[in-house]
This record gives C-alpha cells, sequence and structure tokens, in this order.
C-alpha cells in the first residue's frame, strides 16, 4: 500500500492531466467558434452586397433619418483570448474550485439548513429548517458554471443559474443582429443534464442604454429561445446593481418599478413594460420588492462612484439599509474575493452585517439564522476558477 506521501504526488499528476485534456477541448472549441463566427460574417456581407445591388435592407438597419447603416462587424471572436482576459480580470479575486465543494459541504452538513433553487425559495412557505438557495450569477466563466452544475449533480443539490445574454460569451450583437455562440447551446444542454434550473441574467437596461436596442425585446427573445433548448424558465435574476444604470434590471417588469420614473435618467428607461405573467415567470431572482418609503433611492442609485461589492460601508447599505428596495429573504452572503465573504439582512427587524468572513466563519452566519430563515447566497462562477 502506497504511503500518503506517494499518494499525493499522483493525485497532482491526474490532476494536471484532467486539466490538460479540458484545456485542449476548451481550445478546440474556441477555433469551432471562430470559424462559425467567419462563417456569419461572410453571410452578412454577402447579404449587404444584395442589398447594395438591389437597393433593399431589412428593417431596423437605418438611423433615424432613415439613411442605410450597416451593422459594426469584428473580424473574429476568439473566445481562448476572451477567457484569457477573464483570467487576469480576476486573478486577485478567484478562489480554487476545492472553495466551492468544500461551501457545498459546509450547507449539506448543517443540520439546519435545507438547500433548494431559486424558484423553490420564493414559493415555498416558511418552515423550521433555514431555506437556502444557491444562485449562480455567470458574469463570465460558463466553463466554470458547467463545472459546478455536473458537482452539484453529483451531490443531488438542486441550483439555480442564470446566463447574462449581454456577456461575450453568450452573443453579439452585430448592429440590430444577434449571433448566438456556437458553445452556447452545449453549455445549456449540460446544465440541463445535471438538473440545474436556468434562468436569464437579465440585463434589459444594458442592452438598451449600451447595445442601443431594445432591451426588453432581447431579454423575451432569450427567455423564448432558451426554452426551444428545453430549459423550463421560471425566473429572471437581474444584473448589476441601481447605481450602474439608476433602476434595478428587475423594475422592466411590471409591478416591480422600485421608486418614481420622474427624473430625467429613469424617465428614459424601459420601466414596467413586460408582464411576467404573460411571459411564463413566477419570480425574480434578486428577491427584490418595493419599499413603502423610496426617500434616498435617487440618491443611492446616483453614486455610482461607491458602488463597490467590495466596500463593507457599502454592501452594508446596499444589503441591509437599500433605500431602493427592500429583500424578500432574511439574509444574503456573497463572495467576493479570494476566501472573502459578506454577509448581510435584517434578523427580526434588526441590521445583521459581517464583512471579512472567511469559508470557514460561514456556518456560525447559519447558526444565527432563526428556523424559517431564508438565505440567498449569490455566487458568481468566475470566483471559484483558479
Amino acid at each position: 500500500m502506497r504511503s500518503e506521501s506517494e499518494v499525493k504526488p499522483v493525485r497532482r499528476r491526474d490532476r494536471m492531466a484532467q486539466l490538460e485534456r479540458d484545456l485542449a477541448i476548451e481550445r478546440e472549441r474556441a477555433k469551432m467558434l471562430r470559424e462559425d463566427l467567419r462563417q456569419a460574417l461572410r453571410e452578412l456581407n454577402a447579404m449587404h452586397a444584395a442589398m447594395d445591388i438591389t437597393g433593399t435592407r431589412p428593417p431596423g438597419l437605418a438611423d433615424l433619418s432613415g439613411k442605410p447603416v450597416r451593422p459594426l462587424a469584428i473580424n473574429e471572436m476568439d473566445l481562448a483570448d476572451y477567457f484569457r482576459q477573464v483570467d487576469h480580470n480576476y486573478r486577485g479575486y478567484a478562489n480554487p474550485f476545492h472553495h466551492y465543494e468544500q461551501l457545498l459541504t459546509m450547507l449539506e452538513s448543517h443540520a439546519r439548513v435545507t438547500l433548494a433553487p431559486c424558484y423553490e425559495l420564493a414559493a415555498a412557505p416558511r418552515g423550521t429548517s433555514v431555506q437556502v438557495a444557491l444562485r449562480h450569477d455567470i458574469d463570465a466563466d460558463p466553463v466554470t458554471a458547467v463545472r459546478m452544475a455536473r458537482l452539484l449533480a453529483q451531490r443531488g443539490i438542486g441550483s439555480t443559474f442564470y446566463l447574462l445574454h449581454t456577456a461575450i460569451y453568450y452573443g453579439q450583437f452585430f448592429g440590430s443582429l444577434f449571433f448566438r455562440h456556437r458553445e452556447l447551446p452545449r453549455w445549456v444542454e449540460q446544465m440541463l443534464v445535471a438538473g440545474c434550473e436556468l434562468g436569464v441574467h437579465n440585463d434589459a437596461l444594458g442592452a438598451h442604454r449600451r447595445l442601443g436596442v431594445d432591451g426588453p425585446a432581447a431579454l423575451v427573445q432569450e427567455i423564448e429561445w432558451l426554452r426551444t433548448q428545453g430549459a423550463t424558465i421560471r425566473g429572471t435574476a437581474g444584473h448589476n446593481s441601481a447605481p450602474v444604470y439608476q433602476a434595478e434590471n428587475s423594475e422592466v417588469f411590471r409591478g416591480r418599478v422600485l421608486w418614481n420614473t420622474d427624473d430625467v435618467v429613469r424617465g428614459r428607461l424601459p420601466l414596467g413594460v413586460l408582464d411576467e405573467q404573460a411571459l411564463g415567470l413566477s419570480y425574480e431572482g434578486t428577491f427584490a420588492a418595493r419599499r413603502r418609503t423610496t426617500s434616498g433611492a435617487s440618491a443611492f442609485a446616483g453614486d455610482r462612484a461607491s458602488a463597490d461589492i467590495r466596500s463593507p460601508s457599502w454592501m452594508k447599505t446596499y444589503l441591509c439599509e437599500n433605500p431602493c428596495c427592500e429583500w424578500q429573504v432574511d439574509m444574503q452572503v456573497w463572495v467576493v474575493g479570494q476566501n472573502r465573504w459578506v454577509a448581510g439582512g435584517r434578523l427580526g427587524g434588526e441590521v445583521y452585517f459581517r464583512d471579512g468572513l472567511t469559508l470557514a466563519d460561514l456556518r456560525s452566519v447559519m447558526d444565527d439564522l432563526p428556523g424559517g430563515g431564508r438565505c440567498l447566497f449569490v455566487l458568481h462562477p468566475e470566483y471559484f476558477r483558479a
């Protein structure tokens, strides 16, 4: 029998071999994606050549004066370069993947915790256990998200993943044309096979303001497309916080407008234009709700310079005393860096906030929640990719 000192190097070699195989697979997929985008651009150029010959153009390819315009185009989209950039951007914040494994172990082993996907947390009556939902916001790293989904499947844990429809990994607009990336259906399929709940990480306001398209329509389009891929879309989760657009993305839904719309910026946003019930949606995954009084909302939303999830003072306001909304969960727990967590909410009407937590501290947070308490873990896969 091998000693422990002999086994560890073997495990490391096996792990390195597996990582090399995974990297080779991702490189091959990136090559296929580049060729798909080259073909899409060839077809786009051919379409415009035909338009020039016939003098016609499809609806929407015009500026405000009616003059024909062509979409912006890029030579190719290399996801290998994209993932290198993601690695660079998150290198100082990312944890090893086993950090996520340890989180699941802690939650599974806690006698008072019941794990559920977000749609169940939204609908379930309060019981005696601490109800916990893991919300995975896939801002940048779908590859790690798939890895998380597989681990959850192995452990039989139900969880929720939200795909960001304005992210580069998801697709790109070329003028009014939207190209989903080749790998997207595969990532979706892998997460569905793992038994995860899927939803859209709603960035309708980002599509409206940054991309110049009909943001709510773009959101509806991706809800419908994901359903064609076999996903049961029950809800969305708003991307970013109010200071980014001076509104929460959830406010595009009727009945979810959080405060007045008579100021200059908010008055130009497409707020309250979508009907969740008509779209077959039953909940919103940020669990934001309108406050009885919203004094201070515009000032908080207008202070973008202070909005930083690694700022304890800002996070305390955001999680515990948010003037824009109140939360329909008792506690939120966010990972914000290398073995750095923040927990905040209200317990019994009193502010509860702890910053600078390590993974080992999170068990005590669960201990502090009363029976029937509801807790939302906000997890971004890119924070577990080291």
